[in-house]
């Protein structure tokens, strides 16, 4: 009967006191610890890029779209090559603060190298980055974009014969699928030699091999027109 009494007791003063939380992570009841503050919420918009000689310029707006200020703004570009290394880089900023709503303008100039860019992303920071988190967009570029800067890296080659011209035509690994040429060459008609004028199309990687009815004297000059680019960066 001792034992008993002593169960009785003990579970008395359970029922009295109630529960015990036990362990150091117990919380005490009514209390809750408040989320931090919102940062600045920063967007990207209207990104375009452009083609000034051998400078790849991107453009852009940065909008604050959240309800505090933000200042320091730090906006990096990185242009990949076709294979994904990186190829160029550049960086603008916006050192002053910008009001909830409002909209700053940024240009960054990326000089190309003989590797272009076909892809490249942009991403906004502030100096400090509880104020907002990074923002980024990525952009592609098409083989067309650069025409201007292919054609002078085009090369046609001709061997002749009495009556057979051989072409070959290279793109120095850049996307071409054909150069057309434009060839102005002394031919043997009867008893005189008269100037033609021929335009062909000369597949990239293969020799183009095209008969020719009259004797010829000489190839006077060879001159890239145009190339057909191909659609994409991984079909040469």
């Amino acid at each position: 009967m001792p034992r008993l009494r002593a169960a009785i007791l003990v579970a008395a003063v359970v029922l009295l006191l109630g529960p015990v939380s036990v362990g150091a992570g117990a919380a005490s009841s009514g209390t809750s610890t408040p989320p931090p503050a919102a940062g600045a919420v920063l967007e990207l918009t209207e990104v375009t890029h452009a083609l000034q000689e051998r400078t790849l310029v991107i453009s852009g707006w940065v909008r604050n779209a959240g309800r505090l200020p933000v200042a320091g703004l730090v906006i990096d570009a990185s242009g990949f090559a076709p294979v994904g290394d990186l190829a160029a880089f550049g960086s603008d900023g916006i050192p002053w603060s910008m009001r909830p709503g409002s909209a700053e303008h940024f240009q960054i100039f990326l000089p190309l190298s003989r590797t272009l860019v076909s892809s490249y992303t942009v991403t906004i920071s502030a100096s400090r980055p509880r104020q907002a988190r990074a923002s980024t967009v990525t952009r592609s570029i098409f083989p067309a974009f650069y025409r201007p800067l292919i054609l002078p890296r085009v090369q046609v080659d001709v061997e002749t014969g009495p009556t057979v011209l051989i072409f070959t035509a290279s793109a120095d690994g850049l996307p071409v699928a054909a150069v057309q040429v434009t060839v102005n060459l002394l031919v043997r008609e009867k008893h005189d030699i008269v100037l033609r004028v021929l335009t062909v199309e000369v597949p990239v990687g293969r020799p183009l091999r095209l008969g020719f009815a009259p004797l010829i004297v000489r190839v006077v000059s060879v001159t890239v027109a145009d190339v057909i680019l191909s659609p994409s960066w991984a079909s040469p």
